[in-house]
């Protein structure tokens, strides 16, 4: 599933078009990493037998670009080897900080992260989801460990790729629990403003036509709602009405562990964007670690193998069973737990 594609092509994968963006930022200037003839150029010299199509189109945030930039000094196939090993790390560290207690089988929860189909189709692609699982998981642990300033500053730094956790500052302000958004808003925010400089007028024009082309591309929303909903504004207005949902859920269980929170954000930012593909669904890991660790009912627990299937075979499934799955899980979370924090630590 990840080798054999990566050894037919190593170049064939998502990292690489951040390391396009990357290598133009370095010798034209970072207000051209949008520029779609400079990526094409760059895009030949690397794979002069492919196509460059949308799909090699760099779309996200200048600071994933920045990120990767000391990947540049390497060999583009060097890097993705990187790349690899670092995702890896990012697995394993994620799940030493997160994964529910279970002694000597806690390993079986490693075991189960890394044989899950949207894990491996991350991997098969290099995308970034796995660091921002760790940062997410880091980011849960430093709340938990009362250290609610450090844990927004953490958490900061998904913007890398921020649609994966979008709504868990926003379970978390509803919750009351500021302390932790606050520097997750002033961190965003100096990315941002930094980004806009780093782009400038030219540079954000770029921008906004490739994500204007990206949002008109089927296969960006085929694992979203509206693949039940089709392309119309209901597709837009449902989500908008889960958001709604999601906030009053999070004042619901606002006297609820961190480790609820999170997975409630988790869980309804794979449920409510517009943008999404099958190795986002990555982030749920870090979502089902941190739900086990609230001991559920064992029923709901049940239900997350139905996600688990879902995901495994979400192409000949269709996104419908991962999409019902999520949405039950997503009920679970929004009502409050019926067993006081107290004794689920006692449990713990």
């Amino acid at each position: 599933m990840v080798v054999l594609p990566l050894r037919g092509e190593i170049l064939n994968n998502d990292l690489i078009t951040a390391y396009i963006a990357a290598g133009i930022g370095r010798a034209h200037g970072w207000s051209h990493i949008y520029s779609l003839a400079l990526e094409h150029d760059m895009f030949v010299q690397l794979r002069p037998h492919a196509v460059f199509q949308d799909g090699a189109w760099y779309a996200t945030p200048p600071v994933y670009a920045w990120l990767v930039l000391p990947l540049t000094l390497l060999s583009p196939a060097a890097a993705v080897y990187v790349w690899l090993a670092l995702l890896g790390v990012a697995l394993t560290a994620a799940w030493w900080i997160a994964a529910p207690e279970g002694g000597r089988t806690r390993w079986l929860w490693l075991l189960g992260a890394l044989a899950w189909y949207p894990v491996l189709y991350s991997l098969e692609f290099v995308q970034p989801a796995l660091l921002v699982l760790l940062i997410a998981a880091a980011s849960w642990k430093l709340a938990d460990l009362r250290k609610p300033y450090l844990a927004g500053a953490v958490l900061g730094l998904s913007v890398i790729k921020p649609q994966l956790v979008l709504l868990i500052p926003l379970v978390l302000l509803a919750a009351g629990r500021w302390r932790v958004v606050l520097p997750w808003a002033l961190i965003g925010a100096a990315l941002a403003l930094l980004s806009l400089i780093s782009l400038g007028a030219d540079g954000l024009g770029d921008y906004r036509i490739t994500l204007a082309h990206e949002s008109q591309v089927a296969n960006n929303r085929y694992f979203t709602l509206a693949y039940l909903l089709g392309p119309g504004l209901l597709s837009y207005a449902v989500p908008a009405l889960a958001v709604l949902v999601t906030m009053a859920g999070a004042y619901l269980n606002r006297r609820e562990s961190y480790g609820r929170l999170f997975a409630l954000g988790i869980v309804a930012s794979t449920l409510t964007p517009t943008y999404w593909h099958l190795q986002d669904f990555t982030i749920l890991v870090l979502a089902g670690w941190l739900f086990w660790r609230e001991q559920p009912p064992a029923w709901q627990r049940a239900w997350l193998l139905v996600v688990v299937i879902a995901g495994e075979f979400a192409w000949p499934l269709t996104p419908l069973p991962m999409l019902v799955g999520i949405a039950v899980w997503f009920a679970f979370l929004v009502a409050p737990s019926r067993t006081p924090v107290s004794e689920r630590a006692l449990a713990t």
